[in-house]
């Protein structure tokens, strides 16, 4: 026997019996002394059992974390879950979600407009028509019994061409305001699509992240399972236990981002029901149409600032008018009265600021709308861009995800029975259990992001639900 396990048997002895000499002194004045144990029962690597002890500790309190986490996540995003109605339309849900939207409310303002002038643009006068009472006398002057009335109607005459200026601005009106209804609701449904495929890949999310927790529960029964009967020591059940409270943890965020995706699309609709998820047909268009509601908008503009600059030019501010009315007088010193019926005819002539400064509005307005509308093509054709560009990178992943899937699956089964063999440790075997599931996670979300990214191309050239 070596001197050094001589000494450790002695020690071991004393320790029985009451403990040696530099123990018990020690203990008695609050030192704490380990036991030399004999290099022959030292760990071979002391520092990758340090790394290994560490890490179990850490991943514990993080489980622990990931546990008050749950419970708080659960208590603040408890909701009713929205149901699948099989009826239900993304275009009947862009209807009720067209009625609880704010700018609804705009949409009969301009309708009232624009029917308020056509009625102008029908009427026969421009103006309301007035009526006119006059009567003179010379009684507090020269008082020689002379005697004047006279009544008359003053009718507003409509400029030249001014009535034409007007039906055609209240088509131009009705029109911009047909178009501003489209726009709202092609607006709104992007806002919709949208929010519909959030809750598509929040529900993915969600079935995804109980897989894996179903998976890390598994595993930490079966590594618990093979400690109790000694195959495996205590830090690999706190790691196991440990990924299974972090996947407990990602599951409560899951159902979190759900909860957010449906109570926003709830706020947004108003409704407790939602359209299942039905992928749309990939439009054919490469290019902007003519009919894109964005674009039909700004071009209704223009024309009602065209109209309105028309209407400028041919309305005069101070409209020509006719004065029709009878007249009874009698003259000075004389006996009877005198009737008669006379007409006044009133034109304005002459230079009109008012009027220039009306055209020169109307046109700054016609210049803005111009604008306006280059603005728009350049804004919808880089979406268009963009949309494309995005979902035919999608569609070449989608190929190199499935390929990767496949061979994280079939690296995580075949890491799975090393462990069994004790052929593997349990930090690469998690390892490759979180490749894996990021590569399903990643294959299963790419799938829906192609139906979301073929909807904002749909979106981005204009088609309506």
């Amino acid at each position: 026997m070596s001197i050094g396990a001589l000494s450790v048997s002695n020690h071991r002895e004393s320790a029985r019996t009451g403990g040696c000499d530099p123990c018990r002194a020690s203990s008695a004045s609050g030192i704490a002394v380990s036991a030399q144990l004999p290099f022959s029962q030292r760990p071979r690597h002391p520092i990758r059992a340090a790394l290994r002890s560490l890490a179990a500790i850490v991943l514990l309190s993080l489980g622990a974390n990931s546990a008050l986490a749950e419970e708080m996540d659960a208590t603040s995003h408890s909701h009713a879950t929205l149901s699948v109605d099989e009826t239900l339309t993304l275009a009947g849900a862009v209807e009720h979600a067209l009625a609880n939207y704010p700018d609804f409310v705009e949409l009969e303002a301009r309708s009232t407009e624009a029917r308020a002038w056509e009625e102008r643009g029908r009427d026969w006068f421009p103006e309301r028509p007035s009526l006119s009472l006059r009567y003179q006398t010379d009684r507090w002057g020269d008082n020689d019994r002379l005697d004047e009335y006279e009544a008359g109607v003053s009718l507003p005459l409509w400029s030249w061409n001014g009535r034409r200026a007007t039906q055609s601005f209240a088509q131009a009106m009705q029109l911009e305001s047909d178009a501003a209804s489209q726009r709202l609701r092609w607006e709104v449904a992007g806002l919709l699509r949208n929010m519909l495929w959030n809750i598509a890949l929040a529900e993915h999310d969600v079935e995804q992240a109980q897989t894996e927790q179903e998976m890390a529960q598994k595993l930490a029964a079966s590594v618990e399972r093979r400690h109790e009967l000694g195959d495996v020591a205590l830090g690999d059940v706190l790691l196991a236990q440990s990924a299974a409270l972090e996947a407990q943890t990602s599951l409560v965020d899951a159902r979190a981002r759900l909860v957010d995706a449906e109570r926003d699309y709830s706020i947004f609709t108003g409704l407790d029901r939602r359209p299942p998820h039905r992928g749309e047909t990939l439009s054919p268009h490469d290019r902007l149409p003519d009919d894109h509601p964005a674009l039909a908008f700004a071009a209704a503009e223009i024309r009602r600032a065209e109209s309105a600059h028309e209407l400028a030019a041919k309305v005069s501010t101070t409209a020509p008018s006719l004065l029709i009315g009878p007249r009874r007088e009698r003259a000075a010193n004389a006996e009877q009265y005198d009737d008669s019926i006379g007409m006044t005819l009133t034109i304005p002539f002459g230079h009109s600021s008012q009027k220039q400064i009306d055209m020169a509005t109307a046109r700054r307005d016609l210049a803005a709308a111009r604008a306006a509308h280059s603005r728009e093509i350049r804004v919808q054709t880089l979406r268009r861009h963009e949309a494309r560009h995005t979902l035919d990178t999608v569609h070449h992943n989608i190929d190199a995800a499935a390929a990767r899937a496949e061979l994280a699956t079939r690296h995580r089964k075949m890491g799975v029975l090393a462990y069994q063999k004790g052929e593997l440790e349990l930090l690469d075997l998690l390892r490759l259990q979180r490749n894996a599931n990021a590569a399903e996670r990643q294959l299963a979300r790419l799938q829906i992001e192609q139906n979301r990214q073929i909807a904002f191309y749909n979106q981005a050239v204009g088609v309506l639900p």
